[in-house]
């Protein structure tokens, strides 16, 4: 009995030696194929490489630099995780069939970049195209209108360290897909983003065809230390207080949206200056209705596309109400500061002097518009843009534009809500 319990142990170091040496030969084949086939663009070493029995595989000391642009990039550990050893194994197996994996966890420690390197100028230096997604990062500060790399240095930044994870899950019976990103960085803040797409496609290759729709997506930032500075450091520019600067950092940003035709109700512009004085957290939840397309949106009125966006904001964990906003024009003088009421006959004399973009139509002489293209809006809130063919029996028979594709569809005229034209 004893000498078969030997043998059993033996046999078993022995299978576990032949996996870990498995391992161990597949992450290098792995990075050997990878260094070789970007050699042209980039210079890929690493000192290291580790495994374990519970789905981990990583790099140390890794080191990625581009010669055409004079930097590089420092990994102190870089690592795969996955559900277990069985998952690992898998992992090739999908990517040879040219499937998505079901499952990964990509872990990066000890991410180093230096300020002043080509990497951060590209980065922070290179201008970016206005959109409500850069708003704030638009500042008030002296002879600069966004933080660059030089700022970045006058403000004490010499080398970004950061910690970061991504993961997702994919589910091919449910097709859906579902990832984190989680980024610390030293002296500046955390952040994290989440999203979850529907209608998802094992197959990279058909994304093209029937492109996944977005099901929701959380954009979260925690401790922000760079806000902080940056108020800091414009303040100082602009010779301002720190209560001072607040009002004109709010104002900034109002006068930035406002040039995109957007104009937050007060209690939003009330809620940054809440979190300009202490940013702690910033949450904003995004759950699209089915159907919305993301095109168009500037033809609906404000209460329909918070509908259809349905979101949640959330300042240092309190929730802000109501989310509400407005069209402007930008190119018309405002008249009253984003303080002042504005009384509804001003609202009345701004609606007249506006020039429509779409007109609202009837449910029941849809007909009449055969050929031009038509927003809808249904019942239960989903969003459908597309060319109207022809109605019948009861039916909308419309050709609706998905990402790069499109799709022949119907809609019961008893569901829809709204109709619009587009000019």
């Amino acid at each position: 009995m004893a000498r078969l319990l030997k043998w059993v142990v033996l046999a078993a170091l022995a299978l576990a030696l032949i996996i870990k040496l498995s391992l161990y030969l597949s992450v290098r084949s792995i990075m050997n194929d990878a260094i070789q086939q970007l050699s042209p663009i980039m210079d890929i070493s690493y000192g290291g490489i580790t495994s374990s029995f519970d789905g981990r595989v990583g790099l140390e000391n890794l080191k990625i630099r581009v010669p055409a642009l004079s930097d590089s990039v420092q990994v102190a550990h870089a690592e795969l995780k996955f559900n277990g050893l069985r998952e690992l194994l898998s992992f090739k197996e999908r990517l040879d069939e040219g499937k998505f994996p079901k499952q990964m966890a990509m872990r990066l420690k000890g991410v180093m970049l230096e300020v002043h390197g080509p990497f951060m100028q590209q980065l922070y230096d290179a201008p970016t195209e206005r959109s409500i997604f850069t708003a704030m990062s638009e500042v008030a500060c002296g002879k600069v209108s966004h933080i660059g790399t030089n700022e970045l240095l006058d403000m004490g930044y010499r080398t970004f360290e950061t910690d970061a994870e991504f993961s997702y899950l994919f589910e091919p019976g449910a097709q859906k897909l579902t990832f984190n990103l989680t980024s610390d960085t030293r002296d500046m803040g955390e952040t994290r983003v989440s999203m979850a797409l529907s209608n998802m496609s094992e197959k990279p290759g058909d994304l093209r065809v029937n492109p996944p729709r977005l099901s929701s997506v959380v954009f979260e930032l925690n401790d922000n230390q760079y806000q902080r500075k940056v108020q800091e450091y414009c303040a100082g520019k602009l010779g301002q207080s720190t209560d001072v600067y607040l009002k004109t950092a709010v104002e900034q940003l109002d006068r930035v949206l406002r040039s995109q035709k957007i104009a937050l109700d007060q209690p939003l512009l009330d809620a940054y200056s809440r979190y300009l004085k202490d940013p702690q957290s910033l949450r904003v939840e995004l759950t699209p209705t089915e159907g919305m397309s993301w095109d168009g949106l500037q033809f609906f009125e404000p209460k329909d596309v918070v509908g259809m966006l349905r979101p949640a904001l959330l300042v240092n964990q309190q929730p802000v109400q109501p989310i509400a906003f407005a069209w402007v024009d930008p190119d018309k003088r405002a008249e009253m500061g984003v303080n002042e009421k504005v009384s509804v006959a001003a609202e009345k004399a701004d609606d007249a002097g506006a020039s429509p973009q779409y007109e609202f139509v009837n449910v029941s002489s849809l007909q009449d518009y055969a050929g031009k293209r038509l927003q809808f809006i249904t019942f239960d809130g989903a969003y459908y843009q597309g060319v109207l063919h022809k109605v019948e029996n009861g039916k909308a028979f419309l050709s609706v534009q998905f990402g790069s594709g499109s799709a022949e569809m119907f809609l019961r005229l008893e569901k829809i809500d709204k109709v619009r034209v587009l000019f």
